[in-house]
């Protein structure tokens, strides 16, 4: 009776672990990350969002000054086909270090549109998750660090030829 029980109890552990392990996370966030040189916070703030809008992100209610971060909402490409339609949301983290630098971090959350009936209506939208957009962070990132570093090489450049 008491192996009985025993394998009972031993069965329910395993089959709770496996269940808890289907809940989790089938893609892992992926951050990218840069450090950049910035004039102050308040320049990186503007610099990013609306480097964010550029993109298409729509600025959602998860912009925090506070806590340096910010969240856009949906951007949303629907298609004709079944898993061809997406959504996707940015997410950025500021971290302030030494000398003006500051490390950004950002990251793309992707949805595919599983719906095979209607794919291009988003009321019908089965939202199905996928790997976080890599290639579109570094894009994002690239963005601002471009704004940021173009002003500051442009007036070097200018400065050299007004002295010519």
């Amino acid at each position: 009776m008491k192996s009985i029980a025993a394998r009972g109890a031993a069965l329910g552990a395993a089959l709770a672990l496996f269940v808890a392990a289907c809940q989790g996370p089938k893609h892992p966030p992926v951050w990218t990350e840069i450090v950049i040189a910035s004039p102050s916070e308040n320049v990186l703030w503007a610099v990013a969002s609306q480097e964010l809008q550029r993109m298409g992100f729509p600025l959602g209610v998860g912009a925090d000054p506070q806590r340096l971060s910010m969240s856009s909402a949906w951007k949303t490409e629907l298609a004709p086909f079944r898993g061809d339609g997406f959504r996707q949301r940015a997410e950025v983290r500021f971290f302030a270090r030494d000398g003006g630098q500051y490390a950004i971090e950002a990251r793309v959350v992707k949805e595919i549109n599983d719906d095979i009936v209607r794919p291009l209506d988003p009321s019908y939208a089965k939202w199905e998750p996928a790997p976080d957009d890599v290639e579109t962070a570094q894009l994002l990132l690239q963005r601002i660090q471009a704004r940021l570093g173009a002003k500051l090489e442009v007036g070097e450049k200018r400065s050299e030829l007004d002295k010519r």
